[in-house]
């Protein structure tokens, strides 16, 4: 009897002491938005296109969904507050809240770092739209990026977390598209294959090394496609050979997703096997765009108190003679 109350004790002690978080993913998971029910809501599947579920139930437009490093949030676009901003949730779908509830403003394009502990995004200011940077709980918000009489977006970090890719839009000329990165520490800017008329989207830098996906669009060819190229600008080779966009990295790098419109259809979202070239389709219901992609087995920080608990019992188990 003694035994169990101060197991009990030690329990409770455990609890105030480590309170319960949001739920964490424990298989490998990919976000992303679809029109299916009527408007744009955030859903969730397996790598495999199987369980697709519905996450938000709101009349406003939840776009754009990525899911934190640490798996247990989805940061978002919507504009329920009535001005497109971030929203974050737990990953199932509960505790939606604002991000910056005390600083509404327009921003959209929202990715984490590797660690999980900040974000980047594009924000909206008086006719231009520059890159922010701020720490994953909303303060310390600052522009890392800004450009007189141009727009930047779509930022998206290196796999070590020093440099930030993104899209600068209408420099050269009111069409063009370059994709430029940022030296966190020096702020310093570097073009990524330069060309006379860019056309080049959606950057999407590798979890695992110093590959970008992108889209490219070249006139003389008439054709969108993905493309993949090492950080210095080597080795480009294309993916896909249809119209496609928002390609996003399998955890482990070796298989992309990405969204392409089917003939007679809406945009659909697609799997690629980078080895194999094998391309499978995902989704089929109504008009999706893909978000990103999660797995439990790269955690980038400590994993929770409850992981921990499980190993140590099935540990114990197993030594248990």
């Amino acid at each position: 009897m003694k035994l169990r109350n101060i197991f009990i004790c030690c329990c409770l002690i455990l609890g105030l002491l480590c309170p319960v978080s949001a739920k964490q993913l424990r298989t490998e998971k990919i976000v992303f938005s679809s029109n299916r029910d009527g408007n744009w809501e955030i859903y969730m599947m397996n790598p495999d296109g199987t369980r697709q579920e519905r996450l938000t139930y709101d009349r406003a437009v939840d776009r754009e969904p990525v899911i934190s490093p640490t798996g247990d949030k989805i940061l978002f676009t919507s504009d329920r507050d009535g001005t497109q901003d971030l929203h974050l949730m737990d990953v199932d779908g509960r505790n939606v809240r604002p991000l910056f509830p005390n600083a509404r403003a327009y921003r959209t394009h929202p990715a984490w770092s590797p660690d999980g502990k900040s974000i980047a995004y594009s924000q909206h200011n008086l006719g231009s739209i520059n890159i922010y940077i701020a720490k994953a709980d909303a303060t310390s918000a600052k522009p890392i990026v800004h450009l007189k009489n141009v727009h930047s977006g779509y930022p998206t970090w290196s796999s070590d977390g020093t440099e930030i890719a993104f899209v600068v839009a209408d420099e050269i000329h009111w069409a063009s598209r370059q994709i430029r990165f940022i030296d966190l520490e020096t702020y310093k800017q570097e073009t990524l294959l330069r060309d006379d008329f860019p056309r080049m989207f959606h950057p999407a830098w590798s979890p695992v090394d110093n590959r970008i996906a992108f889209v490219w669009f070249r006139p003389a060819e008439q054709q969108q496609s993905v493309f993949i190229v090492n950080r210095d600008g080597s080795y480009l080779s294309r993916m896909t050979s249809l119209i496609a966009n928002t390609p996003a990295w399998a955890p482990a790098g070796d298989e992309l997703i990405y969204t392409e419109g089917v003939v007679g259809n809406n945009s659909q979202i697609f799997k690629i096997d980078l080895k194999r070239h094998k391309v499978i389709q995902l989704t089929k219901d109504g008009g999706n765009h893909s978000g990103n992609w999660f797995d439990p087995r790269q955690l980038p920080v400590s994993p929770s108190l409850q992981l921990l608990t499980t190993s140590w019992g099935k540990m114990k188990t197993e030594t248990k003679p």
